[in-house]
């Protein structure tokens, strides 16, 4: 397998020191033609890291390159962090990034440079307002104000819950998301929200999908912004998310896209 793999780095996005917030890492495998998914899949089972990307070699200086992500256990069908960590280490290593990264399932995403760092740019996802059952309410375990869905399954479901509840500590059911729900599950809470931009709390829970809890999720972005908007008209603001580590994501909405950052 060692032959395959040209060069393997590490990179962290999301963090912030000044408020002690860790972010998350990619570890990054560089390979030359031949590395196969079960190889990629075995690679990644045997790291930490939350995502493993895996390019191709002879795409990395080219504008459009393909990119996989695979935790300890599947194959990730979006990787918002595993992206801009990508984009990063390549302006840092080689000075360029492609501009658009284009995953497995053909999604597009793409990549703006300021400043010498990397920005990623989604597309924004549709949500749904719904009612949040008994069983949902169960499992967040405190009360829920408001809730979105993108899918019936592997998409994500948003509850809003109030400003005031210790979302870091808060106590949620891990093994009943993992039971009974088919999207991931964002819990949320909007701390600020003045003329200028929002302050958002939130947490990430994907333990069907291998990830008991995200440190850092870039990828959620999708859904988060365009409800923050539809809740406060704001389009733009920071993102605390409330994991053990602890992540700082910066966002601007335009229309149906998303700068993160």
């Amino acid at each position: 397998m060692q032959r395959f793999i040209f060069y393997i780095s590490e990179q962290t996005v999301f963090s912030n020191k000044k408020n002690n917030l860790s972010g998350s890492s990619a570890l990054i495998v560089i390979y030359k033609t031949g590395l196969t998914s079960k190889m990629m899949q075995q690679i990644a089972a045997a790291t930490h890291y939350p995502a493993t990307v895996f390019l191709n070699k002879a795409q990395i200086n080219k504008p459009v390159c393909k990119i996989r992500w695979f935790n300890q256990f599947n194959e990730i069908k979006r990787c918002g962090h595993g992206t801009l960590a990508t984009a990063n280490y390549l302006l840092e290593s080689q000075r360029y990034s492609p501009a658009i990264f284009v995953s497995n399932s053909n999604e597009r995403f793409a990549i703006k440079v300021k400043r010498n760092l990397a920005q990623l740019e989604l597309l924004t996802i549709n949500a749904t307002q719904l009612t949040a059952d008994k069983l949902l309410q169960s499992i967040i375990n405190t009360p829920i104000n408001a809730a979105f869905s993108t899918a019936r399954r592997n998409g994500y479901t948003l509850v809003l819950i109030e400003e005031k509840i210790d979302l870091k500590n808060l106590n949620v059911d891990i093994n009943a998301i993992e039971l009974s729900q088919k999207n991931a599950v964002i819990v949320m809470q909007i701390k600020r929200a003045d003329a200028s931009q929002a302050i958002i709390y939130f947490r990430y829970f994907a333990p069907q999908f291998g990830v008991n809890e995200d440190s850092a999720t870039g990828s959620a972005v999708s859904i988060i912004a365009p409800v923050i908007f539809r809740l406060t008209g704001l389009k733009s603001g920071e993102l605390i998310q409330q994991s053990t580590s602890g992540a700082l994501l910066n966002y601007a909405l335009n229309k149906n896209r998303i700068l993160v950052y």
